[in-house]
């Protein structure tokens, strides 16, 4: 017996998630990665998505991994293979814990699980029977951070600016990476741009959150989560020529945690990582997304200090921390696509249509 009726509010967004963002049909085979934290979340699918007329399998991962926070999995090829030949894969364990690449093995895979087309997604937190869920909104950011995509593929160069003192600007003419990332749902879309060497030049001024250091386990630089909320504070300015990192300037108790960073990981995160041109406008997302350190918010383009030496194959290397820039200004190719954090949709429209 299904634990959710038609009339529940859980039944209309997991059915959202299933046929609008995932494009589930009937006769899917779909697998959901679940542990005792999430078990909610899956359950509502299953039963939507069996409801539905689809195949389900929950696979229960906290004997697996969830007891010791998912820090050291053994890759399990059965495991592995049933997420790489699912119709549809969805990631309900916390993404703040684990990703696609802990259970795939290597980094590559978890990236691409980040990406539109891929059918592997990672819901964010939050249960299903509190999410306000806006679909056109929904719609609309998922659509936006495609078309800029496109768009991009034919640019020359982004440049960023903000009130606060950012002047940054990246030649995306030939860049060692480009993906919508349309893999966190239902709230999140961004384009991530992977800069070529030497293509990222200018200022960055961070007065938004870090993710968090040492490969997602460590505290963030800059935080912005209960007990700890820094945002406050003066911002911390990243130099930049010729995408490397040539100086930056911090709130003492930062600047120490940036200092150290540099001190103790080796090769030093020294490289303008990731561009990440945040797409979403929903609020939500600033809620029930990125809890553990307060980043990837709304209104805000993200700049990421790494050590990326495979480029062209991955996102995220040994060392990837995003750093938040609230309300930018946007323009590609001198063209204006968002305004102080308001997005100019009318511009974006009408140059995906010229160059799709």
């Amino acid at each position: 017996m299904n634990f959710y009726t038609k009339n529940d509010k859980v039944f209309e967004n997991a059915r959202f998630v299933l046929e609008e963002i995932a494009e589930a049909q009937k006769g899917n085979n779909i697998v959901i990665l679940a542990d005792r934290e999430s078990y909610e979340n899956a359950r509502a699918l299953a039963d939507t998505a069996k409801a539905l007329g689809m195949n389900v399998f929950i696979a229960d991962v906290d004997m697996y991994g969830g007891e010791e926070g998912y820090d050291h999995l053994p890759i399990m090829e059965p495991l592995r293979q049933a997420i790489l030949h699912a119709d549809i894969t969805f990631m309900t364990t916390p993404q703040i814990k684990t990703g696609f690449s802990m259970y795939l093995g290597n980094q590559k895979d978890g990236d691409a699980s980040l990406a539109a087309g891929t059918k592997r997604f990672t819901l964010e937190a939050g249960g299903m029977g509190i999410w306000n869920i806006n679909r056109e909104e929904v719609m609309r950011n998922r659509e936006r951070a495609m078309k800029m995509f496109v768009w991009l593929k034919h640019a020359k160069q982004v440049h960023i600016k903000t009130k606060r003192g950012t002047d940054l600007t990246c030649d995306v003419s030939s860049p060692d990476g480009m993906y919508p990332v349309l893999g966190i749902i239902p709230f999140y879309s961004e384009v991530a741009i992977v800069p070529a060497i030497g293509s990222v030049d200018g200022e960055a001024v961070i007065d938004g959150a870090s993710e968090r250091a040492y490969h997602q386990r460590g505290f963030p630089i800059r935080p912005n989560i209960p007990g700890h909320r820094e945002i406050y504070m003066e911002p911390i300015r990243l130099h930049f020529s010729k995408s490397e990192l040539i100086g930056y300037e911090a709130p003492q108790i930062q600047k120490n945690r940036l200092d150290t960073l540099m001190e103790k990981v080796s090769p030093q995160p020294r490289w303008c990582d990731e561009i990440g041109l945040v797409a979403t406008t929903s609020v939500e997302n600033d809620e029930f997304g990125w809890t553990v350190d307060g980043s990837h918010h709304t209104r805000c383009v993200h700049v990421a200090l790494g050590n990326n030496t495979n480029r062209r194959e991955i996102i995220h290397a040994k060392e990837h921390i995003d750093f938040d820039m609230h309300d930018p200004s946007v323009w590609i190719d001198d063209i204006q696509i968002c305004d102080n954090g308001n997005f100019l949709d009318r511009v974006i429209d009408e140059m995906y249509e010229k160059n799709k």
